[in-house]
């Protein structure tokens, strides 16, 4: 691996105040450059004699057997990265209570397609803040410690990795009924896209500050939303140019939420001190526009998928109808709305999938506990989530052996018929019957059906730690140490809450 890489940034800065410091102006100027050119390249060297000179011993059938096999015998790869930046920014406050900031950037590279309208774009923000607590009404109201308002709203971007502008060709081997058959080819992945740009997004911003009580409270609350459009998602097309799917600039999302936290300190003497503080945050996207025309097996696995009208991510699961009377193999809704017992994974038909949530938790958060004693604390942190769907690992196959790890699931299992009126968990069956499934696997329906979901919400233990601080007059002695503190901490010592179903998972 070789790199050469140049980097050069120049900043100007301008700050001044007027008035005797009513009027405060900060102004900020620059830009940046980024040369990168990398180079990795690889030999895998059959047949060199380390202990006999270096002479190579190379067999062509091991050669050609290598190749055939998908083997890159050597491979040479480059990236060169170029990227320029212009920014400005410019603050003014006036006595302290009124803020305003402005912000412009003009970003360029070429990572994004070959126009200029793609690999340039200008981005912008302005802001604002009342600092309400400095404010001459707000003097004889003293258990407010601080009070502000803040607002922004701007236009952000980001390149997509996932995506290249630039057409792809791979290495494959071919697909023959018979492996001595296989030949290497280069293959078309994916369509020169010379339009592709930044994915962007306007983002709105509100936020107050408060402090009460000589900071004995303190909250910080913010809500946002963005709109994001542009963004680089798969467009089925007519196959022209060699490739069914094609990246381009074209998918919408929005997305909105708050974020809390509240500081509370109960008690705070000389010798005894306790700080609570509580955060909360709460995020929902729903994807307002993609024609990705997803299949089952994309919506249904445990990664999630995404789909026009749902968040990102989204977990779908096949809707389980019971099991036969006669074999306890389980019963589904397919891909054409009919009761079965195996479902086609590669159909983009979903209308029948259940949707289950979305596999990011909507709801995080954590609450920290700070109990001291003198030189002796104790800090006790929980955290939490919600509002997400776990899809349960796969346990059931058509076939088992004693090299199997069984689920303890297995022990309410369908054994005679009857048992479907008592339990949801299928038969594991005799060879005659697994015989007649063929290419139709109704246990692996079964994985990713609605009986094999979890909720993701749970209640955790994360950390406790005991501190104990040495006075200082232990340490004036050795005239060498100003501070010195033992801790010992546990981490994750307590599932507190979780789905049963999870089972460990």
């Amino acid at each position: 691996n070789s790199m050469l890489n140049y980097y050069q940034r120049m900043i100007v800065n301008y700050n001044a105040s007027f008035d005797g410091g009513k009027h405060t102006l900060n102004v900020l100027g620059g830009e940046e450059l980024r040369y990168t050119n990398r180079t990795y390249a690889s030999n895998q060297g059959f047949g060199y004699q380390w202990d006999r000179g270096g002479v190579a011993f190379l067999d062509p059938d091991l050669l050609k057997q290598q190749i055939e096999s998908g083997l890159s015998y050597y491979s040479m790869e480059e990236e060169f990265d170029r990227f320029v930046a212009f920014f400005a920014t410019a603050g003014y406050s006036y006595n302290g209570t009124y803020v305003f900031n402005a912000t412009g950037r003009y970003d360029g590279s070429n990572r994004l397609g070959k126009s200029r309208s793609a690999r340039w774009l200008p981005t912008w923000n302005v802001s604002a803040k009342w600092n309400i607590s400095n404010e001459h009404f707000m003097e004889s109201t003293e258990w407010i410690d601080q009070l502000s308002l803040r607002g922004s709203y701007g236009l952000t971007a980001s390149m997509n990795s996932s995506a290249s502008a630039s057409a792809k060709f791979v290495n494959e081997n071919t697909k023959r009924p018979y492996g001595n058959e296989i030949e290497s080819v280069i293959t078309l992945e994916a369509l020169e896209n010379s339009e592709l740009t930044w994915e962007k997004g306007h983002v709105l911003n509100l936020g107050i500050d408060i402090g009460l009580f000589n900071r004995r409270l303190d909250v910080i609350f913010d809500y946002w939303r963005r709109n994001s459009f542009d963004l680089i998602a798969s467009l089925k097309n007519s196959a022209i140019g060699g490739t069914l799917y094609k990246y381009a600039n074209y998918a919408d999302m929005e997305s909105r939420g708050y974020d809390l936290a509240i500081g509370i300190t109960p008690i705070r003497t000389k010798n005894w001190n306790w700080k609570s503080n509580l955060t909360l945050g709460y995020t929902t996207t729903k994807i307002t526009n993609s024609k990705n025309m997803p299949s089952i097996y994309n919506m249904i696995n445990a990664s999630g998928g995404n789909r026009e009208g749902y968040p990102v991510g989204s977990l779908f699961s096949i809707q389980y109808k019971g099991l036969e009377h006669d074999t306890g193999v389980p019963l589904f809704i397919n891909e054409s709305g009919v009761i079965a017992n195996s479902v086609y994974f590669q159909s983009t038909n979903l209308d029948y999938l259940k949707y289950e949530g979305p596999i990011d938790p909507e709801y995080t958060g954590g609450w920290s506990n700070t109990f001291r004693w003198q030189d002796l604390s104790l800090n006790v942190f929980l955290t939490f989530q919600a509002g997400n769907k776990i899809r349960l690992a796969p346990a059931f196959k058509t076939s088992y052996s004693e090299l199997d790890a069984m689920s303890s699931v297995f022990f309410d299992r369908w054994m005679q018929p009857g048992d479907e009126k008592y339990t949801n968990v299928p038969s594991i069956v005799d060879v005659l019957t697994a015989d007649g499934f063929k290419s139709k696997y109704p246990y692996n329906s079964y994985n990713y059906s609605t009986e094999r979901v979890a909720k993701g919400d749970f209640i955790r233990l994360k950390t406790i730690s005991l501190t104990y601080k040495v006075p200082k007059h232990y340490l004036q002695r050795t005239k060498v140490l100003s501070d010195v503190s033992l801790t010992v901490a546990g981490s994750n010592l307590w599932l507190i809450y979780a789905d049963k179903k999870l089972n460990g998972q």
